[in-house]
């Protein structure tokens, strides 16, 4: 079976998409991912309470500059993991076709059947989401890829054996 591809969405392609990026390329090498952020500012490095993040967590993102989402990443992709339910509605607004195989971090942790159930334009608000420490300092950060560490300890292992999406 095929590893899924992954695609990790934030605001800025700053801190959280890239600390879940970082994890999943050391604990599944194999599996090809990716991020990129819905508002990023193309070509910006981490931040130093980023990099404290990822080493809190043991991962690296040496190298990483921003990018903004465009449509060759979704269609890249067999699953668009979001942080937020902005993410999750700008998809749907400007890229209707990944709608399907888009939803949050939280959401895919507690309903991971698959295809994912389709969700009306008012259901997104109900989304959980994981937020954002942009604004908060370093111990901010580090709690939130402690977290999304966390998640992805769980999550990563329903993974192992998924089937793709069909093209």
């Amino acid at each position: 079976m095929a590893a899924p591809r992954l695609l990790f969405i934030c605001t800025g392609n700053a801190t959280r998409s890239v600390i879940a990026e970082a994890i999943v390329r050391r604990e599944r090498p194999e599996w090809p991912v990716y991020s990129a952020g819905t508002r990023a500012i193309p070509g910006l490095p981490s931040s130093r309470r980023t990099l404290a993040a990822l080493a809190s967590v043991d991962v690296s993102a040496l190298g990483h500059r921003s990018r903004t989402l465009n449509a060759e990443h979704l269609s890249d992709a067999d699953l668009v993991i979001a942080f937020e339910r902005d993410h999750v509605s700008y998809i749907r607004a400007r890229f209707p076709e990944a709608s399907a195989y888009t939803t949050t971090l939280p959401r895919l942790l507690r309903d991971d059947s698959w295809p994912l159930p389709n969700l009306a334009f008012d259901q997104i608000h109900d989304l959980p989401e994981v937020d954002d420490p942009a604004g908060g300092d370093v111990g901010d950060f580090i709690e939130c890829a402690r977290g999304i560490a966390y998640d992805l300890a769980t999550l990563l292992p329903r993974l192992d054996g998924w089937a793709p999406r069909a093209e």
